[in-house]
């Protein structure tokens, strides 16, 4: 059999906040890698904000950041860092427009650890749980991220805010909670692009599961792209393939009906 590639999101796909990790997609990974495929992280969070759980599922190479940065097998591919002005410039348009900013970087994610949004006060505790080395103060003097993001708050302007970035940044809105800005031009189908060329895989063999619209580039790029049944609705319209619900081993189910199990 060729060797084939396939790419997993995290959250929504592999993992859920508060949730075990399914015991049918630990098998699937291993599974995948034993019949000689390549499974890969697709991820919008950032190498610093992946759990080691999840890392513990059989990854060895991953895409974070939204495309932003990309490695296999511990090498390096590329990383994209924002330069300090055009950081700090997003930080102080979170605050301008009411959001709460969460500035990510590849070693490090930011929060105002004294400003938590109760709204994001359960998902904060479980960071801190996880990754609690990994989290700073926001420090403009200490800023190195590729990406941010901002908890959606009552007086946020979603509209102000793509107003004025709207050159620099992909927008994705994670259901009204969260507004992620991705530096143009990148995007998970960018990381999948350099990585195939880099591991010479043609198109014909790539695979991607993903549950969200910051997904959506990743699922029409690759050939054969799969919706979560736990996905927003309105992403079905866009992907030709769809599996069950995480909680209803979908990734295993999948890779079974795909003959990569």
């Amino acid at each position: 059999m060729e060797r084939k590639i396939v790419f997993f999101d995290i959250d929504g796909t592999l993992y859920q906040y508060g949730k075990d990790i399914a015991v049918s997609t630990v098998l699937a990974i291993k599974k995948l890698k034993d019949n000689g495929h390549i499974p890969v992280i697709c991820t919008g969070r950032t190498k610093s904000m992946i759990f080691d759980d999840i890392f513990n599922m059989g990854f060895d190479s991953l895409i974070s950041g939204g495309g932003t940065y990309a490695e296999y097998k511990g090498k390096e591919l590329y990383l994209y860092e924002m330069d300090k002005e055009k950081a700090i410039r997003a930080v102080q348009a979170m605050h301008k427009y009411g959001f709460m900013p969460i500035p990510e970087g590849h070693r490090y994610m930011y929060v105002d650890k004294n400003n938590i949004e109760d709204i994001y006060r359960p998902i904060f505790e479980i960071y801190k749980k996880e990754i609690s080395n990994r989290i700073k103060q926001i420090d403009f003097e200490d800023l190195k991220i590729s990406k941010i993001s901002g908890v959606i708050k009552s007086n946020s302007d979603i509209e102000g805010i793509k107003k004025e970035l709207d050159s620099e940044y992909t927008f994705v809105n994670h259901g009204g909670n969260l507004l992620e800005l991705i530096p143009k031009p990148f995007s998970k189908a960018v990381g999948i692009e350099k990585m195939i060329e880099y591991l010479k895989i043609p198109i014909s063999n790539t695979y991607a599961f993903g549950d969200s619209f910051n997904d959506l580039e990743m699922l029409t790029y690759v050939k054969y792209g799969v919706a979560m049944g736990n996905s927003n609705p309105d992403l079905f319209k866009h992907v030709k393939y769809k599996t069950e619900s995480m909680d209803e081993d979908g990734i295993y189910k999948s890779l079974e009906r795909f003959g990569l199990i």
